[in-house]
């Protein structure tokens, strides 16, 4: 009897990239965090809320680099700030500076400056590593590995869900294949895994040893 076998063809998103089909480990309730993000540009302004609800009243907002009425004799930089803990799709913030952006013309932009919760898709940062865990533990399951490609520079950062002391638990979608080719959305993988190498700044890549090797 004649066998005739099939090669199976996976989409250039799944392509030696996913190992596993495991679930990330997402803790029951909020996290204290330590790291600094960026704003994302989807919004003109980025509200703050007193209170991790939409429905909370809004202390101030965040300008972004969609922000209305862009001067093009300015270098508009995202805002950044700190963040000190992850719940239910939100993120609490503080200390929020515009301190990039301007020339010797101009000055930075109003921001909100105080503590306040942002939606959780609203903050961006840096991760410097290919590699996403299915917990804050290297010896832990690997999710994801993009080789030599760090993840935000392959994918676009979704939400970030939770904190464990370097780790981030994040939400993501590649955009790019292996080869740097942007992808279909029906090959937009999207995941969620742990991952350590935060970066803090939006314009260049941060000075630290890489966490893969």
């Amino acid at each position: 009897m004649l066998l005739v076998l099939s090669t199976l063809t996976l989409s250039p998103a799944l392509s030696a990239q996913a190992t596993s089909n495991a679930a990330a480990w997402t803790p029951a309730g909020p996290t204290a965090c330590h790291f600094s993000a960026w704003t994302s540009s989807q919004k003109p302004v980025i509200r703050v809320y007193a209170a991790p609800s939409i429905n909370a009243d809004v202390l101030g907002g965040l300008p972004t680099t969609e922000g209305d009425d862009p001067d093009p004799d300015i270098d508009y930089y995202p805002v950044t700030f700190d963040v000190t803990e992850a719940r239910d799709g939100w993120l609490r913030i503080k200390s929020a500076s515009d301190a990039m952006t301007g020339n010797d013309e101009s000055r930075p932009r109003p921001v909100y400056r105080g503590e306040g919760w942002i939606e959780a898709a609203d903050a961006q940062v840096g991760i410097q590593s290919a590699r996403g865990y299915a917990r804050p533990d290297v010896g832990s399951e690997r999710l994801l590995d993009l080789g030599s490609d760090w993840l935000t520079d392959r994918a676009e950062l979704l939400g970030i869900v939770a904190c464990q002391g370097d780790w981030l638990l994040l939400d993501y979608a590649l955009d790019f294949s292996e080869n740097w080719e942007p992808l279909a959305p029906k090959d937009r993988t999207r995941g969620r895994a742990w991952f350590r190498g935060v970066c803090a700044s939006a314009e260049t890549t941060c000075d630290m040893r890489s966490v893969d090797k």
